[in-house]
């Protein structure tokens, strides 16, 4: 077997170096993105103290989150199937920052209970993201390239409570989602600006693809 033939071509219009560079966004933008779940759950006890509710009562964050992860798999990630994926995470990421610029500055829990469960709809950019990995993969490759997005994923998952918790010893826990609604706007400009298109060539209906989840 010729060197030529051990070798897989990348896809047209893509360098090596620019296929490396846009996998490492698309991680980042999977971990930053799925860490919002996970913010709120060291931070129960200074969420209770501030709203002055029992602790019992502001637990409820945690499985108000996890149902808006749940709602955003079932209604915004057929959307990967059906709109340019660029554009859509990219104004996903929009409005995960205002969800979390909110909670940085909500006044009550019901308010935060709300934007809470925006932020775990929102959070989903990573499931949206990662057909995208496979994509732009090099032909055969598509197993590699998706690992590493989904490396960054769980590197998210694993980082988000002590992030959390650190930054909330240092300037409260506001601060948290301060960082959050920041990180949100940068990488949402990042993929706008630096992803290629890609419209999916999915010929179903949008009720098909629900249903089909």
């Amino acid at each position: 077997m010729s060197s030529q033939s051990r070798t897989t071509p990348v896809p047209p219009g893509l360098s090596t170096r620019r296929l490396r560079a846009l996998t490492f966004i698309l991680a980042a933008a999977s971990g930053v993105s799925i860490a919002n779940i996970f913010y709120s759950q060291p931070l129960l006890d200074l969420i209770a103290q501030t709203f002055a509710v029992p602790d019992s009562t502001a637990s409820i964050v945690v499985t108000v989150t996890q149902l808006g992860y749940a709602a955003g798999i079932l209604v915004l990630m057929p959307l990967g199937d059906l709109i340019e994926n660029r554009i859509l995470a990219s104004r996903v990421l929009i409005v995960t920052a205002i969800a979390s610029a909110v909670a940085a500055f909500a006044t009550n829990l019901p308010l935060f209970l709300v934007v809470s469960a925006i932020l775990g709809f929102t959070s989903v950019v990573a499931q949206i993201v990662i057909p995208v990995a496979a994509h732009l993969a090099p032909a055969g490759q598509g197993g590699r390239y998706v690992g590493q997005v989904m490396s960054g994923l769980l590197l998210g998952i694993m980082l988000a409570r002590s992030v959390s918790s650190f930054l909330a010893d240092l300037w409260g826990w506001r601060s948290v989602y301060v960082l959050s609604a920041v990180l949100m706007v940068i990488m949402a400009l990042v993929l706008a600006a630096t992803l290629p298109r890609r419209k999916p060539d999915h010929a179903g209906s949008y009720g098909s693809l629900v249903v089909s989840i």
